[in-house]
């Protein structure tokens, strides 16, 4: 019953997903990404719409277990390398893993007389996970002589396939010659995957046979400028509604460490939303300005707690309990102005961080 509220359009993420289709060549295999509860959205949890997909990417293997126990019968691949304790869980949920780290696939082929699908992440500049290219030789012998590890896939990732175009075509240079390796090496598989949601919109390159598609679906974009090339529907409307209203006098203030201190009599609002709801890095100064939207007027955050935001209110008339606040609606306030806010982090990174604290309304 909590007043904060995130509301989910799902019937903008199917449009989006149709958007993508028709700009993805028919040929290539989308895998959505639905990691992080489909970046807040809980996309993970609609099986009959992610059920029109082959493959569906997690970061997690918990994750997987999720979406596998939630119906979705396809192949659900784990993006990272998982630990030895999660051999069991890849098994009997028929998980498919991110296999780059080989002395876990040769402890893995050990235990177990199943077969055990993966696909081989490759280092081409991303620092995170990957067989570094130096390795690749001895990796790809040492995988040889493992019996019941099945390889489905190849890919990378792309660090920053929406603004460094010459880095990103080193990566995918670098992919290409791994790939070459492999070949030469008689290691077969199905998929080759490094395009994401950036990448898609900068690269005449092939898109090979598989792309990871993320953000795009939740109708954001990774760069402003790629909006004039896809029709896509933001999906998420943060509201909430005035807690609490109060009067300062001069020299009264708000928040820790004095935040704000009035030069002026004023007004101030309570918003049930703080930092253990997200945006941990909005930054209430100042340099930055952020605002809420009330009675269809800017409203400047003045002060942030783990639970409540107060809001300057002064120049509102009539303001009281119970009314409305956009935090972000994608019109009168977006999530890319939210996101600069916070120390000009990525819009990905303030979907994603909206905590289960707020509920969730579907449309």
């Amino acid at each position: 019953m909590r007043s904060t509220r995130l509301y989910i359009d799902m019937e903008k993420i199917k449009a989006n997903i149709s958007e993508i289709k028709q700009y993805i060549p028919s040929n290539t295999e989308i895998m959505p990404i639905v990691k992080c509860n489909g970046y807040g959205t809980h996309l993970n949890k609609f099986i009959e719409v992610i059920s029109q997909f082959k493959y569906i990417g997690v970061a997690l293997v918990d994750e997987g277990i999720i979406l596998r126990e939630s119906g979705y019968k396809g192949n659900i691949f784990v993006l990272y390398p998982p630990t030895k304790e999660e051999l069991d869980d890849i098994q009997e949920h028929d998980l498919f893993f991110n296999g780059c780290d080989i002395e876990m696939l040769e402890y893995f082929n050990e235990k177990t007389d199943k077969s055990l699908t993966i696909h081989i992440e490759i280092e081409t500049g991303m620092g995170r996970t990957g067989v570094s290219i130096k390795d690749v030789h001895s990796y790809t012998k040492r995988l040889k002589k493992l019996r019941n590890i099945k390889v489905d896939g190849v890919y990378s990732h792309l660090s920053s396939s929406s603004s460094d175009m010459e880095f990103s075509k080193q990566q995918i240079d670098k992919f290409k010659d791994v790939l070459e390796i492999f070949d030469n090496e008689s290691v077969s598989y199905n998929y080759v995957h490094i395009f994401n949601s950036g990448a898609i919109f900068n690269f005449k390159d092939p898109m090979f046979n598989m792309v990871r598609i993320g953000i795009l679906i939740y109708g954001y974009f990774p760069n402003n400028r790629f909006k004039k090339l896809i029709n896509l529907y933001p999906s998420m409307v943060l509201k909430s509604k005035i807690s609490f209203v109060k009067e300062l006098d001069i020299g009264d203030t708000v928040g820790y460490n004095q935040n704000f201190i009035a030069k002026r009599k004023s007004v101030v609002a309570t918003i049930p939303f703080g930092f253990g709801d997200g945006f941990i890095g909005l930054e209430a100064r100042e340099l930055y300005n952020p605002y809420v939207i009330i009675n269809g007027l800017k409203c400047k955050i003045i002060g942030i707690c783990m639970d409540n935001m107060m809001i300057d209110v002064t120049d509102i008339s009539n303001v009281k309990t119970g009314d409305e606040v956009i935090i972000f609606d994608n019109e009168q306030l977006t999530v890319e102005e939210v996101a600069e806010w916070c120390n000009g982090i990525c819009n990905y990174e303030i979907i994603s961080s909206i905590s289960d604290r707020i509920p969730r309304v579907f449309n």
